[in-house]
């Protein structure tokens, strides 16, 4: 096998990874959606959807540590609280804020809100690490948020003042990833990305169980297929999409990557569309792409020389 036939060969399947990652990661909101239908609050679902991606998360974690090199071994050892630290922005509280706001508005709307987390890793790099906004930067924010404002004109058209209460948490969630995001920029580099982030989930996970048992939240009693569908959530939209993502990255980069990933709002809301039977829009569409237009302009680099698969 010629080199250039291997190097194709790792560029589809890079592709294929993330693809499927990144539709994994947006049937979360469906599957949470059907979940609300039984009578089980955003925090609750939550909460099962971390019990039972947390097993998952420790074997992946204890496997992939293993292969680290002792010095990098060490490191973690004292890196490991202030990686607790950031991660529960990451998970925790974006994962309650996200599910909880998903209760008010729908699942299309939700994950492009949620998309909105590189632009916020901007605006929040310009204040705190005082960066300066190019031209482009200036651009990729005025097309979003004009998107993001046409959307969410939509999205009050279909459920009404519901959609301020729902916007303000989803915003919340993008906010505290876009935290966790920057926060960790200069630790997740030591490290795999696949034991830095089942760590920091391992972590969030256990703090939302305790958040959930001393709130008395109710966890059982529930029809069986709420379970199913948390056991879903956590195994094909958490878990493997995780895994997936990595490798994708690994493959092809995180600049491809990043653009496939744009495919990720226009997936939920096709599965909004089929399965819960979320209508799509004309405003819906346009502001869709004005979000996606922004961000991949924002996140997608120029190459300097061509590339070609």
């Amino acid at each position: 096998m010629s080199k250039s036939t291997s190097q194709n060969r790792a560029y589809l399947a890079g592709f294929i990874y993330t693809l499927l990652g990144a539709a994994g990661f947006s049937a979360k909101a469906i599957l949470a959606k059907l979940c609300y239908r039984y009578g089980i609050g955003g925090f609750a679902t939550l909460t099962l959807r971390m019990l039972f991606a947390l097993p998952l998360y420790v074997v992946i974690f204890a496997w992939f540590f293993r292969t680290q090199e002792q010095s990098t071994q060490k490191a973690f050892r004292k890196d490991w609280l202030l990686i607790s630290a950031v991660g529960l922005f990451g998970y925790y509280l974006a994962g309650w804020f996200d599910f909880v706001g998903l209760e008010y508005i729908s699942a299309g709307f939700e994950r492009l809100l949620l998309f909105l987390y590189p632009t916020l890793v901007l605006l929040i790099s310009l204040v705190w690490l005082k960066q300066r906004a190019g031209k482009r930067e200036i651009l990729a924010l005025a097309i979003t948020y004009v998107g993001i404002g046409i959307s969410y004109l939509n999205e009050m058209g279909n459920v009404g003042h519901k959609a301020h209460i729902g916007a303000v948490y989803i915003v919340g969630a993008a906010i505290t990833y876009a935290i966790y995001l920057v926060a960790t920029e200069k630790l997740s580099y030591k490290y795999s990305p696949l034991v830095f982030t089942s760590f920091a989930i391992i972590i969030s996970a256990l703090a939302i169980a305790a958040h959930a048992f001393v709130a008395g939240e109710r966890l059982v009693g529930y029809p069986p297929i709420v379970y199913i569908l948390c056991a879903a959530m956590a195994i094909f939209c958490t878990v493997i999409p995780s895994l997936m993502i990595a490798q994708g990255i690994a493959l092809i980069g995180s600049n491809r990557a990043a653009i496939l990933s744009a495919l990720g709002p226009v997936v939920t809301i096709y599965l909004a569309y089929v399965f819960l039977g979320e209508d799509i829009t004309l405003p819906q569409t346009i502001g869709t792409l004005g979000v996606l237009a922004g961000v991949a302009l924002l996140t997608v680099k120029p190459q300097k020389t061509a590339d070609t698969l």
